[in-house]
């Protein structure tokens, strides 16, 4: 693997630096709200931008994304890769059944568990120190193995948002397995990815996607945008996401095809997945 050049190191320490100084403006001049809007430098580090009215949209995007699923109030979600707390916001005075969200990146979860958790106790927040050279070089366990700490069958709607776009293949069939795992026979799972077929793969291959798709991984069922950081952004073939689905128990209820291939930002593929009946 290649290694990731120091100047890109240096660069993306300066750039966070420059992050909090806007959070500590933003806090300056936002100070008096009172409302539950994670850090500028988080919101920026996430969705590349610190406007209160873009967070607010996404929030409201996640949970019309859900609600149009199948996602009921009484309904008990698992969010994996909760981030800041996009989807536990815009549920909140909605969602009864308890909510539980798991992230990598540390200050996330903790401004969650801060912010949200002791304002409502039924929304709960999970750091997991999973080994990613991305997003967490010094984490402990490989995503490959990581077993989520919840019982089997614990979950009515489990969510995955921009998660297996940061994943290579043996983790994203090990999640899948988990998923399988811990929801009900009844359940839903979302998730979004970027799928490679014959009509998105011709638009990377002109250089239309949002983000280029360059690199072609030693397994053979995924291209990277990054080869010297291959969690930054992953598209896998859309053959093996199909198989290893059926090999987890799981049945893909419907796709929504994203545009993300024809330079559409961060359209990604949204899979709408159920399990199967003899599971």
């Amino acid at each position: 693997m290649q290694t990731r050049p120091g100047w890109r190191r240096l660069a993306s320490r300066a750039r966070s630096a420059s992050y909090r100084t806007v959070t500590f403006v933003d806090w300056i001049t936002r100070w008096k709200s009172g409302g539950l809007l994670p850090p500028a430098h988080l919101r920026i580090y996430y969705y590349r931008t610190c406007s209160p009215k873009a967070f607010t949209r996404v929030c409201e995007d996640a949970r019309t994304e859900l609600t149009s699923r199948g996602l009921r109030p009484e309904h008990r979600v698992l969010d994996i890769g909760s981030g800041i707390g996009i989807l536990a916001l815009s549920l909140l005075g909605y969602l009864r059944g308890g909510y539980d969200g798991v992230e990598i990146h540390p200050e996330a979860v903790a401004w969650c568990q801060r912010a949200i958790t002791r304002r409502h106790p039924t929304f709960r927040f999970h750091r997991a120190d999973l080994a990613s050279p991305a997003y967490n070089p010094q984490g402990l366990v490989p995503a490959s193995t990581y077993r989520f700490p919840f019982p089997d069958l614990s979950f009515d709607f489990i969510f995955l948002g921009s998660v297996f776009t940061h994943m290579l293949p043996e983790p994203v069939e090990h999640y899948l397995h988990e998923v399988s795992r811990l929801l009900a026979s009844d359940g839903v799972c979302v998730a979004s990815y970027f799928l490679l077929n014959d009509e998105t793969r011709a638009g990377v291959a002109r250089g239309h996607s949002f983000m280029s798709f360059g690199v072609q991984h030693p397994s053979g069922v995924c291209r990277l945008h990054d080869a010297t950081v291959p969690e930054a952004a992953v598209a896998l073939e859309e053959t093996f996401v199909r198989r290893i689905h059926e090999q987890a128990g799981l049945r893909i209820r419907d796709i929504r095809r994203g545009r993300w291939w024809s330079g559409e930002l961060h359209d990604q593929d949204l899979l709408t997945v159920v399990p199967d009946a003899d599971r």
